[in-house]
């Protein structure tokens, strides 16, 4: 009656046999077994054989896998120490609590700041071409300092694409303000005049449109934000108009021929309308392509072989002479390439350029700070690690009585410590992406972020997990695997008596955290310092605005100087805050650069300078033409007095007056020597009014219906004199708040080592 039984699959049940362990073998197959001739009365021999073919699979599960003794016995082992470490952790909450707290916040803050140089790092590495594009430089030696400069003499990009050999592309870029209008909406923005080989060099790839537009002068390409500004989320304008304004009579119409994708995140080199560079001829009379003393923001190349740099760079010097032939006062000392992968890097030590970069001071603090949060939590963790650990004593006697050495039990610690540890990471984090990176993002300026996507991100964090679960868990391992099974059992081990190692821990936790707050000190009380210094002249109660021309000036005088709100105002062709040229004075021992700004009679007494020498401009003196007014840095640095004379421009100027030093920018950029003139009435190019203590408000509106009645198409880009340093008082809120967070962590941190240590001692009485 047996053998008319139906067989059990032999294929199947040969793979059954091959993966399962020998001592389950009988008691597993033999349900297999029983399940199929089961299936065979209730459902035919067919359907049975794919059931049991379907649970052999099934059983293919780790409690069924044939395993080594000694891989069977590590994985023992290795989980038999998570559950302890696991045990222990809700044995000891407090003690959790201040590891996991303190290993995930100096995690968290080493993770942002990881996000911080991984956004540094990707700075405009997507361009295609970025080791083979170069920006053009050249070195010029002001006032015995050898400078780098960005900018460059207008004629050579062309000089250099027709010229060297080594060079395969080219493109000119040229900024220039502008107003754009697009039926009802009207702003001022920056306009970047570039050749058509702008966007074969760089990589700015197109939602909408053809590259190709930038060969048609009547064509633009918009970037993805002025798209979106001008003609709405989503829109695709191209065909369609817009108004271009550089002047009052230079406008003009142009097509959207394209608009960019939105920029990558991490980008240095952006733009937001580009405009073929051929119509710099109407947009800027000034600009004379074949002159040498006009420049361009930027001249960018592609080299046809990157590796011969120098050789193409040394192709360069008869330009040098051709430019220092043409500007004797201004003579350059040689050329350079850049390439853009290290523009970014390089960017704080070229003057003019098209990119940025983070400054010294931002990337030597950072780390230091991430390193001493994370010295603290590692301090923290080893003594309370040593603290938690004495509970113990006994299982780790037994764990040596039945055979475990001291090195089982420091990787039993150390593997514990690792199991804390990577918690602490994942709560970090949670902590970085949830609450420090929305934090840091406005402090730093950058569009920081944090991907889970990202591999260099989990590197980062895994060797953080590492070396931290190493550092931290190292020592409490030795030591507490050090004590003799016969001690540990008479209960002669005592905690916190002579411990000198962990007092030194303790000990340099809170020279750190005393370090921080000092630091945190210091810089809270110059922000508060520099956020009340004297700017050498009264800003609180003086507006200005931007003149498109100079009869703007006489038209809005006429109507605001007889204002209830006005004390005074004045013209001038540059502004303090806004902008200066720089003019080359030569003296009988040296020539010397110094901000120029040309001003109207009665400018300084708008803008409250303090007159301490000679006398001020007046409309009345015929001379005043060749006056120059100077501050006190100017007397100092150039070792002249009242009433010298020097020659610039080739003109001669005497010193008729000297005003207190002043800060025309942020307290950040050191004082410079700086002169006045009086300005031509043509020259004219901003208003500065002097208002009525109170009137600030009232006057302002005053400026603006003045505004709107002269220019009804032109955007209103006046405001307070104060608001020009909006970005500076904001940047000193954010060195406020940032370092007295960061002290605050400190002084946390270093409470909680302070508790380790006092239980440290207090276990040891006990």
């Amino acid at each position: 009656m047996r053998n008319n039984k139906p067989h059990i699959p032999k294929l199947p049940q040969a793979f059954f046999k091959w993966y399962c362990k020998p001592d389950r073998y009988e008691e597993l197959h033999g349900d297999l077994e029983e399940f199929f001739y089961d299936r065979v009365e209730t459902s035919g021999l067919a359907k049975a054989r794919w059931y049991y073919l379907y649970n052999v699979i099934r059983c293919c599960q780790p409690y069924a896998w044939k395993t080594s003794p000694r891989r069977n016995l590590l994985f023992t082992m290795v989980r038999n120490y998570y559950k302890t470490s696991l045990r222990s952790m809700k044995r000891n909450p407090l003690s959790t609590f201040i590891n996991l707290f303190g290993l995930s916040v100096a995690l968290g803050v080493n993770l942002v700041i990881f996000a911080y140089f991984r956004f540094d790092a990707q700075i405009d590495q997507h361009h295609q071409y970025k080791d083979e594009v170069f920006l053009t430089t050249f070195y010029g030696n002001r006032e015995g300092t050898t400078e780098q400069y960005g900018f460059t003499p207008a004629p050579l990009g062309t000089l250099l694409r027709e010229d060297v050999a080594g060079i395969s592309e080219g493109a000119r870029v040229k900024d220039v303000p502008g107003v754009v209008k697009q039926e009802e909406l009207v702003f001022q923005e920056n306009l970047r005049f570039v050749d058509p080989s702008f966007l074969d060099l760089l990589t700015f790839p197109l939602q909408w449109g053809d590259p190709a537009a930038l060969e048609d002068p009547s064509q633009l390409i918009l970037s993805a934000a002025m798209a979106e500004r001008y003609f709405g989320v989503g829109q695709n304008p191209v065909g369609k108009e817009i108004l271009i304004k550089t002047g009052p009579d230079r406008s003009q119409r142009f097509t959207v021929g394209g608009v960019a994708e939105p920029f990558p995140r991490a980008h240095a080199i952006s733009f937001q309308i580009l405009i073929p560079f051929e119509n710099l001829i109407w947009a800027d009379p000034s600009f004379h392509k074949d002159e040498w003393q006009t420049t361009v923001n930027a001249t960018l190349v592609r080299l046809a072989q990157p590796s011969q740099q120098h050789s193409v760079v040394a192709s360069f010097a008869p330009y040098q002479e051709w430019h220092n032939t043409a500007q004797p006062d201004k003579p350059i000392q040689g050329f350079g390439l850049v390439s853009i992968a290290d523009l970014h890097n390089q960017s704080g030590d070229i003057i003019g350029d098209i990119s940025f970069d983070i400054t010294d001071s931002t990337a030597f603090a950072l780390p230091i700070l991430g390193i001493f949060i994370l010295i603290l939590a590692c301090f923290n963790y080893i003594n309370i690690a040593i603290v938690s650990a004495s509970r113990r004593l006994k299982e780790i006697g037994v764990r040596k009585v039945i055979g475990a050495h001291r090195g089982k039990v420091v990787f039993q610690f150390l593997a514990e410590n690792m199991l804390v540890t990577g918690l602490a990471a994942l709560l970090g984090l949670g902590l970085a992406l949830s609450v420090f990176l929305p934090w840091f993002v406005p402090i730093s300026g950058q569009p920081l972020a944090l991907s889970i996507l990202d591999g260099y991100m989990w590197l980062f964090l895994v060797g953080a997990v590492l070396g931290t679960g190493i550092v931290s868990g190292l020592y409490p391992s030795l030591y507490i695997s050090r004590f003799s099974v016969i001690k540990i059992f008479k209960g002669t081990v005592r905690f916190g008596r002579k411990n000198t190692l962990t007092k030194v821990f303790l000990s340099i936790q809170l020279i750190v955290a005393c370090m921080l707050i000092t630091g945190a000190v210091m810089f809270t009380q110059n922000s508060y310092y520099q956020a009340n210094r004297d700017w050498g002249y009264n800003h609180a109660e003086t507006l200005y605005t931007p003149l498109p021309d100079s009869l703007g000036y006489f038209r809005m005088e006429e109507v605001l100087a007889s204002s209830a709100h006005t004390v005074s105002l004045a013209g001038a062709s540059e502004h303090l805050g806004s902008n200066h040229i720089t003019a080359t004075v030569l003296l009988p021992h040296g020539e010397y650069e110094a901000h120029h700004l040309r001003v109207s009679p009665g400018y300084l007494e708008t803008m409250d300078l303090e007159l301490i020498q000679g006398r001020s401009f007046r409309e009345d003196f015929a001379t005043d033409e060749h006056a120059v007014i100077v501050n006190e840095l100017f007397l100092k640095s150039m070792e002249v007095a009242l009433g010298d004379a020097f020659d610039m421009a080739g003109e001669r100027y005497t010193v008729v007056g000297v005003v207190e030093d002043f800060h025309s920018y942020n307290f950040y950029r050191r004082l410079a020597p700086t002169l006045f003139t009086v300005a031509a009435p043509a020259e004219y190019r901003y208003l500065a009014l002097r208002t009525r203590e109170g009137s600030q408000t009232a006057a302002k509106a005053a400026l603006q219906q003045a505004w709107s009645s002269f220019y009804p198409e032109d955007p209103f880009q006046g405001g307070y004199q104060s608001g020009l340093y909006a970005g500076f008082y904001a940047e000193l809120e954010n060195m406020k708040l940032f370092p007295r967070t960061i002290a605050m962590v400190a002084v946390l941190l270093a409470c909680l080592g302070l508790y380790g240590l006092v239980s440290l001692n207090v276990r040891g009485r006990v």
